[in-house]
């Protein structure tokens, strides 16, 4: 009888091992993806939030608006590994702002979706003013 149970043991383990495999691969793949590539997705999202805000196309701004705040969770996350309290802080009112514009979409109220709209550039100048530099090439490099 225990090696019956030793055997079903030992032939449960090698399926073990892809599993752990396939856990490790989870793992990395939840790593954060490069900060430009995010920050590329919040600029062509911002702007076609903002379009969509001045043509009352509520739909298209509430589509928009859920995408800026995973994508400003995102960059909370990123600012978050390098403990840099302004750009957490603006990223996560951006987030909630955001939030705030999918909530008015919903509510078809246009003045409240075009006014957050309006006000979400300046959670992005903030940071981009303390956390951003131009270099000679017109790139830019982040200082956290």
């Amino acid at each position: 009888m225990l090696r019956r149970t030793h055997r079903r043991h030992m032939q449960r383990r090698p399926g073990l091992v892809p599993a752990l495999v396939v856990l490790a691969v989870s793992a990395l793949s939840a790593q954060a993806r490069p900060y430009n590539l995010i920050m590329k997705d919040v600029a062509t999202a911002f702007d076609a939030l903002r379009k969509s805000a001045d043509a009352s196309d509520f739909a298209a701004t509430g589509e928009q608006a859920r995408h800026l705040q995973r994508l400003f969770k995102e960059t909370e996350d990123f600012w978050t590994r390098f403990k840099t309290k302004d750009a957490i802080d603006a990223a996560a009112g951006a987030r909630q702002l955001s939030a705030s514009i999918a909530a008015a979409a919903a509510a078809k109220d246009a003045p409240a979706m075009k006014a957050g709209a309006g006000g979400l550039g300046k959670y992005c100048s903030a940071c981009h003013d303390s956390h951003r530099e131009q270099m000679p090439d017109k790139t830019y490099r982040i200082r956290p």
